[in-house]
């Protein structure tokens, strides 16, 4: 990629947690723009900077590069959030070129209060950041949208319907107050706001390199995930047309990732999961704990079916394979190869996952990142998905990559 003009998109091809912040991070350097199209701050990446670990959960990770930073219209907003991690950016000292959709939309403490209380009931397992009930609003026409941040009298209106729609599942709040709140978060983003969808095509349009920063991953996509136990939004690459206002022939390349073998925060089905002390070394080895909420996450083998249709639909070209460090020195590593069904074989996830079997492959493990049964693994990655492995990472900084 080095060297070309190009829009890239970067899709997780999993449950989420595939290390696309790292890969991002590494890839950012040779684009000018990085641009998230979905979700707010249920995402977590997390970056290696100068030593430390930095968790992005709003901004596009890309500004760690000193890039253009976009937040398109697609997304969900927390002012308060993105206040603080703009922040924390600056006291790394990078001062984040940030464009903020104005018809993004903002999720409040109401929405936090009222997602903590729906899982309660249908028991999604969600991180309870309030970006369901922000998008429920949003699609029933009576959201909050980063432009009403500055005109008081409509946010107080908006806050007060919210308040009533969704008083049978929380405590009464006090509006005026919540809306002051938001209105000097307001006011300290006000500069960075304007119409993404404009500034985006026209930075395309005058030869920009455009990084397009996919959020959570495939199988948590709200049409094409394991439904209902998925995020409010599209993950996939068709999010990018909707949540930036990108015309589809401009994402020239879909870049994919996915980890060396499987996690997943939350409930939902989980066909490749491993229990018990296995489980549990591989979660420990992998450092499997959510960014955003601390979680310990389930953890398994491989899905190649997963791969697959996540190739299909996204239209993946490129993969990147991350954390094959943490399976070196197994001395046999298993990857789902095929569904059983219902005495029905699939190589594509069926709407009844829950209720399949996984049939499995098992090669020789790997000592290193040149060890010839790591390129076999590779090999067999690109065999099953139709797509070809160019990255390959084995370690949390920048250095810790290959490409191939």
């Amino acid at each position: 990629m080095d060297g070309e003009c190009m829009n890239l998109a970067v899709i997780g091809m999993q449950f989420g947690d595939e290390g696309k912040g790292k890969i991002v991070d590494y890839l950012a350097e040779n684009f000018d723009v990085v641009a998230r199209f979905s979700g707010g701050s249920n995402a977590g990446h997390t970056v290696i900077y100068n030593g430390e670990k930095i968790k992005f959960h709003i901004l596009p990770s890309g500004v760690l590069r000193g890039k253009i930073a976009i937040m398109g219209n697609g997304m969900a907003i927390n002012p308060k959030k993105l206040v603080e991690e703009i922040n924390m950016i600056e006291n790394h000292g990078i001062n984040p070129k940030v464009f903020i959709s104005s018809k993004a939309h903002v999720v409040t403490e109401i929405h936090e209060d009222l997602d903590s209380e729906l899982d309660k009931l249908i028991k999604i397992g969600t991180t309870r950041q309030g970006i369901g009930p922000a998008y429920y609003e949003k699609y029933r026409r009576t959201g909050i949208r980063i432009a009403d941040l500055f005109n008081m009298d409509v946010l107080e209106k908006k806050l007060e319907m919210m308040m009533k729609l969704n008083d049978k599942f929380i405590e009464r709040k006090e509006i005026s107050t919540i809306a002051m709140g938001l209105r000097e978060y307001g006011k300290k983003i006000k500069e960075m706001v304007g119409e993404t969808e404009v500034i985006i095509n026209n930075l395309m349009n005058s030869g920009k390199n455009i990084l397009f920063e996919g959020s959570q991953g495939t199988f948590l996509d709200v049409d094409f995930g394991t439904y209902p136990y998925v995020t409010s939004s599209n993950t996939t690459v068709g999010g990018i047309v909707t949540g930036l206002g990108v015309p589809p022939k401009k994402i020239d390349k879909v870049m994919g990732i996915a980890k060396a073998y499987t996690t997943r925060v939350g409930e939902g089905p989980f066909p490749t999961e491993v229990d018990g002390d296995e489980g549990d070394k591989l979660r420990e080895k992998g450092g499997e704990y959510g960014a955003t909420t601390g979680r310990a996450r389930r953890v398994g083998y491989l899905d190649l079916p997963m791969l697959r249709y996540a190739t299909m639909i996204n239209g993946i070209e490129e993969i990147a394979i991350t954390k094959v460090d943490v399976l070196q020195g197994y001395p046999m590593i298993k990857a789902g190869i095929k569904y059983k069904c219902s005495k029905k074989e699939y190589t594509y996830p069926p709407s009844n996952i829950h209720k399949c079997e996984v049939e499995y492959v098992e090669m020789d493990g790997w000592n290193d990142i040149n060890d010839e049964n790591l390129k076999k693994y590779i090999k067999l990655i690109e065999k099953e998905t139709g797509a070809r492995v160019t990255l390959v990472s084995y370690g949390p900084k920048r250095e810790d990559t290959v490409k191939l």
